[in-house]
């Protein structure tokens, strides 16, 4: 087990394979060593035991989790023919439409800025139905996040745009991740279908 310092208002948790990986801002890194010999026994393919080693932690107010993190490289990446495209400056417009129509809870969990000649789209009959795009971090990852309308779901339009944005982050020399909630069966399939890897399931222990 390796514990290490974060600027995160929580406390992180990555399983790879017998690996395990806490980040703790600095109030709580004590708190994460003392708490390791729990941890080396934890049983981290059970969710109500992990979450039980997050009540260890005083201030620890929620847990989300379990999460995947995938990623994808171009011997991986499986792309897909489609008719997603960048977005310009012409498409602002369409663009807050479809914003207008997702809920504020979805958006903060994939949503993204507006970004001509980077975020990708793809339009339907003449209406935008999923954008895609990516945050780059550490100038190495491109941090995916997409959305799709809620009345265009589970016609592989999702699938298309991050596909588009992938070969857009691949052709800028970035490591392309993508994270969902393990929650979300659908998402996760998503990304593998794309040639994405889990790499590591992680948890964040919110910090009060």
């Amino acid at each position: 087990m390796t514990v290490g310092l974060v600027e995160e208002s929580g406390v992180q948790l990555f399983c790879r394979n017998d690996a395990l990986v806490v980040g703790a801002p600095n109030a709580l890194v004590e708190s994460a060593k003392d708490q390791g010999e729990a941890l080396e026994t934890l049983d981290t393919d059970t969710v109500d035991e992990v979450h039980e080693w997050f009540t260890y932690f005083d201030g620890i107010e929620q847990v989300l989790g379990p999460t995947f993190y995938g990623y994808s490289d171009r011997e991986t990446f499986s792309s897909i023919e489609s008719d997603a495209r960048v977005l310009t400056s012409a498409d602002s417009t369409a663009y807050r439409t479809f914003r207008s129509s997702i809920p504020d809870e979805e958006w903060e969990n994939g949503g993204m800025q507006f970004t001509p000649d980077e975020t990708v789209g793809l339009f339907v009959d003449g209406k935008l139905v999923a954008i895609a795009g990516y945050e780059v971090w550490d100038g190495l990852l491109a941090h995916l996040a997409v959305v799709t309308h809620p009345d265009h779901r589970n016609q592989g339009y999702g699938k298309a745009v991050v596909s588009r944005a992938t070969e857009q982050a691949l052709a800028d020399g970035l490591l392309p991740q993508y994270r969902t909630s393990d929650a979300w069966p659908w998402s996760v399939t998503l990304a593998q279908n794309l040639g994405f890897h889990r790499f590591a399931t992680a948890y964040f222990g919110v910090y009060q």
